[in-house]
């Protein structure tokens, strides 16, 4: 097949796939998570209900896919923000905040459930599969290489295994976040940063 119409093709497949993440998305957010039926996605977006299949395996992925292409557009944005910021802890506490108030503002709760949930049920996968990640590790990863060529974290463990630890904790502060509505998640997310940080030791210098 000429290259050309190669081409031809894989732009009109990627064109496909964004019609069914903002359509799908759309309907995520006026009717619901569960109310919406792939059918129904299919229909909105013009496609048959297999081709949906033939690039999202289910629902869920196609929420990861919508944040991963709008966190891979913003990231430059986020990183010159959180560079400002005066060390380590308060530029995690202003990514969290930062991408957790994004995720408030793109979807309604019932959506933001679901994804949350469906990453932490892929967890496995995410670790062992880059295009399963939300790519918000990425951005962890900046932050915290910034943090050990600043001697603020240490540098014993590569930047990306603490970045792959760091993200998982923001998952199920988030996940206790939508469990519990009435906690303070801005609190949540400074106990989660300083344990992060500086360890489960008191300050005489014991062990809890």
């Amino acid at each position: 097949m000429e290259p050309v119409k190669v081409n031809r093709i894989e732009r009109k497949k990627e064109e496909t796939r964004k019609r069914i993440i903002s359509t799908a998305v759309d309907l995520f957010n006026k009717q619901g998570f569960e109310q919406t039926t792939v059918e129904q996605i299919a229909e909105a977006a013009d496609v048959a209900k297999g081709t949906i299949f033939n690039h999202f395996p289910v629902k869920e992925a196609i929420v990861l896919a919508y944040v991963q292409k709008r966190l891979k557009e913003v990231r430059p944005e986020i990183v010159k923000r959180v560079e400002t910021m005066p060390d380590t802890h308060a530029r995690l506490t202003a990514l969290f905040n930062l991408t957790n108030e994004w995720l408030e503002n793109s979807f309604n709760e019932d959506v933001i459930k679901k994804y949350m949930t469906y990453m932490i049920q892929t967890l496995l996968d995410t670790a062992k599969n880059q295009e399963a990640r939300s790519g918000y590790g990425d951005i962890l990863q900046s932050i915290i290489s910034m943090g050990q060529e600043k001697g603020e974290i240490r540098r014993d463990i590569p930047a990306g295994t603490l970045a792959i630890y760091m993200d998982w904790q923001n998952a199920l502060v988030m996940m206790a976040w939508l469990a519990y509505p009435g906690v303070s998640k801005t609190d949540m997310i400074n106990r989660m940063t300083d344990l992060f940080l500086n360890g489960a030791i008191d300050r005489a210098g014991q062990r809890l």
